[in-house]
């Protein structure tokens, strides 16, 4: 029983010790993997949720030259519903011009997390994109951060040859 105990406080040390400050956290988005700093980004949101170090941390990487990290701090500042200024809405916006659909995806997400309003002319475009998953993530941000007048350009995709398509209209206006 002894053992046992020991056992438990030695492996509970152990995991104790594994954990990281906010601060150490913090210092590991340096690092140039970004898969690692992708992760990171997610122990913090986890983590410190409501710390503004942690939004102020990851807000540095908006604009990152890669793409995993820049999809990942927007994401993140997205879920924690930041104060975002409008030279950041803007960085946010530049995933919407992405070749990529997820990069696409990730920025439109962001936003619907955020108040960003002023974002809706770069959002209204990808109604018509090529990608049926860009299309319906398009129309929930319209219908998160839009109005009525914003309901005539989604009405069209009623008729859209993608049912999930016409489905995330139907929500987005009547929503």
């Amino acid at each position: 029983a002894v053992a046992c105990g020991v056992f438990a406080l030695t492996t509970a040390s152990i995991h104790a010790a594994k954990v990281k400050t906010e601060d150490e956290l913090i210092a590991d988005l340096a690092s140039p993997k970004e898969d690692e700093v992708a992760s990171t980004m997610l122990k913090l949101e986890k983590q410190f949720p409501t710390s503004p170090k942690t939004i102020a941390a990851v807000k540095k990487y908006l604009g990152d030259n890669r793409a995993k990290v820049r999809r990942k701090a927007a994401r993140v500042i997205g879920v924690l519903h930041a104060e975002v200024t409008s030279e950041e809405i803007k960085t946010i916006c530049a995933l919407l011009k992405a070749s990529d659909s997820r990069e696409i995806m990730d920025g439109l997400i962001a936003l619907r997390g955020l108040k960003a309003v002023e974002a809706l002319p770069e959002i209204t475009p990808l109604l018509n994109h090529a990608t049926p998953n860009v299309i319906r993530d398009a129309c929930r941000t319209v219908a998160k951060l839009g109005n009525k007048e914003h309901v005539a350009l989604i009405e069209p995709l009623l008729k859209h040859a993608d049912a999930k398509v016409q489905k995330d209209a139907q929500d987005a206006i009547f929503e």
